[in-house]
């Protein structure tokens, strides 16, 4: 359910009184920007919206009436306000958080982002309030961390789940505490800022063949060499003291004399992943990405050394953890090249 902010904060300068009065003292210097803003900030639900409607009508027909019955309806309703207000902020008050970034994150897929809140408080405990990443609304979405019940001067660890829409580098420079306790008439809100950073690769797509994209590679044609491999190279007279595993028995009976199998040397298969960045149509562009995030995958996992080459720069060819992870960065960040086309990508063999 969207509940759209209908003010910044109720009462803003008791609720900035209050925090000072009960809040933490910060000796660090704040930003400008910082000290104008309101401690905390407040919107209104269906229900505290209907409430404080039927408070208007019912305050409306007690000063055109003169009933003293109405007039203590208005009392109670407006002292429900000041309990709900009071009680929130004793929910939000003295909760400190530590975050926790995954490595990586990818585009399109949910991440899990983890939270340490600490309750500071050393008696009263703290209810139901959820935790949210502040993100960009247009690259970003998140199911927020929720806390039922957080007892004086413990610590619990909750989770939330993020999911970006776009790649790149992100920075996450705060985080918000929410609650609707006790009574759900408001959404009061506490902004926690924490700078981390996040990068988003492409999305990967599953390849089941790799028939699509190249045939023989240019090794096939080349002449077979001798050495440590699985594949049989030939057969040669067996010399004393040498491996008796590798006695060809079955040569050796026709031969009436022992002989030894060899083995052809393993070669390295290698494979460039081409991603041609022309300054193309943006979802074109995007999926051109995707795909050469996937293939470089996809080939790392058959035993591939495997390299990148744009139109403006090229990662040789290797393998391993770390190489996968330098050429997806390079593809989270990448972005077109000025010269028009049509984006593509493709493997070629070496």
């Amino acid at each position: 359910m969207n509940i759209r902010p209908t003010i910044s904060a109720p009462l803003p300068y008791l609720a900035m009184a209050a925090s000072r009065v009960f809040g933490k003292k910060n000796n660090g210097k704040r930003s400008i920007q910082e000290m104008l803003r309101f401690p905390r900030t407040l919107e209104f639900t269906k229900e505290g919206a209907r409430f404080v409607i039927l408070l208007l009508v019912i305050g409306f027909a007690a000063i055109n009436t003169g009933n003293n019955l109405l007039y203590l309806i208005v009392a109670m309703m407006l002292s429900l306000i000041v309990v709900s207000g009071l009680m929130s902020e004793s929910t939000l008050r003295d909760i400190t958080v530590k975050r926790t970034l995954p490595r990586r994150a990818y585009k399109n897929s949910p991440v899990t982002i983890g939270y340490s809140v600490t309750n500071d408080k050393k008696r009263l405990n703290s209810y139901s309030f959820t935790i949210e990443e502040v993100l960009p609304a247009s690259k970003a979405s998140a199911v927020p961390a929720y806390v039922l019940k957080l007892p004086a001067r413990k610590t619990f660890d909750v989770f939330s789940r993020c999911e970006f829409s776009k790649r790149g580098v992100f920075t996450l420079r705060a985080v918000k505490l929410k609650t609707r306790f006790p009574f759900g008439f408001f959404l009061k809100g506490r902004r926690m800022d924490m700078e981390g950073e996040i990068i988003v690769y492409p999305s990967i797509t599953p390849l089941k063949t790799t028939d699509l994209f190249f045939g023989e590679h240019a090794q096939g044609d080349s002449a077979a060499e001798k050495g440590e491999g699985t594949q049989l190279y030939g057969i040669r007279d067996y010399a004393a003291g040498e491996d008796s595993r590798r006695i060809h028995w079955k040569a050796s009976a026709k031969a009436a004399r022992l002989l030894q199998k060899e083995f052809e040397r393993e070669r390295q298969k290698k494979a460039v992943v081409i991603l041609e960045n022309y300054d193309d149509d943006g979802e074109n562009f995007e999926k051109a990405v995707d795909m050469a995030a996937s293939l470089a995958v996809r080939f790392l996992k058959l035993g591939y050394s495997v390299g990148l080459k744009t139109l403006s720069k090229e990662l040789p060819c290797s393998s391993g953890q770390a190489h996968l992870e330098r050429i997806l960065y390079g593809l989270a960040v990448i972005g077109p090249e000025k010269t028009k086309g049509r984006a593509s990508a493709r493997v070629r063999g070496l």
